[in-house]
């Protein structure tokens, strides 16, 4: 419960810092935290322990990530701009391992990288070399990072939830068959 209204409340900096990077404006932050810290709907999601605040915890993480990565982007391959270039990706990893709606959000950043990518591509004083650096650091943090750590949850995920419970009808029987203390445990089942 508490790690839920930890999650919700970290929304409202997230929120704060997105619109003060994008508008450069400290009265429309303000007013977009002001905002958030009085709305009931995300008040009222937080105090449960729903899937909600972690994937706008994840979602909004991301979109925070990306601007500032793209804010970086006057000093690129810096650390501030690898730090904001991984998060991102972590971000997406995270928002898809909660929900598939996730998925909206890697749209988003997937469409923000080839909108960069393309202006890189059309500035005539940066090198094709250079150019595909950029490109390789993007496929690095924003599709094989985010992929490893998406896979590594699942890993994890099988690793420790190996015992049958209430929910194993929804699985195929060959899946059960794996589940310690199911009855189909290490049965042999035809292909």
């Amino acid at each position: 419960l508490q790690f839920c209204a930890f999650l919700g409340s970290c929304l409202v900096p997230f929120a704060f810092l997105t619109v003060l990077e994008l508008s450069k404006s400290l009265p429309a932050a303000l007013l977009t935290a002001f905002i958030l810290i009085f709305d009931t709907g995300c008040i009222t999601l937080s105090q449960y322990i729903l899937l909600d605040p972690i994937l706008m915890f994840f979602l909004m993480g991301a979109v925070l990530s990306m601007v500032k990565c793209n804010s970086c982007a006057d000093r690129p391959f810096s650390a501030s701009w690898w730090f904001w270039l991984s998060l991102t990706g972590v971000s997406l990893a995270g928002a898809m391992g909660v929900k598939f709606v996730g998925l909206f959000v890697v749209l988003l950043v997937g469409l923000n990288t080839i909108h960069d990518l393309w202006d890189l591509l059309g500035n005539l004083s940066l090198s094709l070399v250079m150019f595909g650096k950029h490109l390789l650091a993007r496929v690095l943090c924003l599709i094989v990072l985010p992929l490893a750590l998406y896979m590594a949850m699942f890993a994890v995920h099988f690793a420790v939830l190996n015992r049958s419970g209430p929910g194993d009808g929804f699985f195929s029987s060959a899946f059960q068959s794996q589940l310690i203390g199911n009855n189909l445990h290490n049965v042999s089942i035809p292909e």
